[in-house]
């Protein structure tokens, strides 16, 4: 018998769409809410966040007695370090608890300096409400701090952002009301020519994510069946904001492969929900 691997579909930006705009250290919170349309793949802010900012970042993640090793393919059984909870895989209410328990280590990380996750929220609130997602009282986290250290060309491997969302173990868990996915990523540390992201212009329809057996994961998808959609890289430096469209299959590159892996991220997740209010969860 001859085995095939299944034939990736779903939808796809214009060509024109298919792109990521850039400003230098201002936020343009139009351009965000291209992104948030589906009009744009991304947007980033070069410079967004300070070097003095970023670096004290970095030390508090470090020094940090709450950071967590995740167990996975890496450098001595670690896939990553983090600070901060998901809801990756987790029934909602288990999240969430976990998501209060480790708020006050998440902040932690911004002592002595700028919150760049929150200071983008504020200039945000101008233009619809947002706030954090929620259920029985209890919020999602803010943001999460997160170090890959895979091995391999990819630091992460190719996967959408949505697939995760409509988990049925979340049923009641807003952010299910969410279409589209926009990632928010402040880049604390990105070594040179390393940590580069990838967007492929290929949002996976359900049928592909049965077939490829990640229905509800959205993680990993083979490049094989990445190879015929358009791709571009996006050269992420320290102190850099982006937005992406999360639907569409993305992954951060490993780069040059004598770089060290020194790359820290601040993260969340965003979406609207049916309310018209833009919701926030890690």
């Amino acid at each position: 018998m001859i085995s095939t691997t299944p034939r990736m579909t779903g939808t796809s930006l214009t060509e024109t769409a298919f792109r990521v705009a850039e400003s230098e250290k201002t936020l343009d919170v139009d351009q965000v809410v291209e992104v948030l349309n589906g009009n744009l793949a991304g947007y980033r802010v070069r410079g967004f966040v300070p070097q003095d900012a970023c670096a004290a970042i970095v030390t508090n993640f470090w020094a940090s007695p709450n950071r967590v090793a995740r167990a996975g393919v890496g450098e001595d059984g670690v896939e990553a370090y983090l600070i901060g909870a998901s809801h990756y895989g987790k029934p909602s209410l288990q999240y969430l608890e976990e998501a209060h328990a480790c708020a006050a280590a998440v902040e932690h990380l911004y002592t002595g300096t700028i919150n760049p996750v929150m200071l983008f929220k504020n200039a945000f609130a101008s233009r619809m409400r947002i706030r954090a997602a929620r259920l029985d009282g209890l919020e999602a986290g803010a943001s999460k701090a997160i170090y890959w250290n895979n091995f391999g060309p990819f630091l992460l491997e190719p996967h959408d952002d949505l697939a995760q969302v409509k988990d049925p173990i979340q049923s009641d868990f807003e952010i299910q009301q969410v279409t589209r996915v926009m990632a928010l990523n402040i880049y604390a540390q990105v070594p040179e020519k390393s940590g580069q992201v990838q967007i492929w212009n290929i949002e996976p329809d359900d049928q592909s994510r049965t077939e490829l057996d990640v229905r509800y994961v959205g993680f990993p998808y083979p490049a094989e069946v990445l190879c015929e959609y358009p791709t571009m890289v996006v050269p992420v430096e320290t102190g850099d904001l982006c937005v992406f469209n999360g639907n569409l299959v993305h992954a951060v590159r490993r780069g040059d492969a004598v770089s060290p892996r020194s790359r820290l991220l601040l993260t969340c997740f965003m979406g609207v929900n049916f309310n018209d209010e833009l919701i926030w969860w890690t």
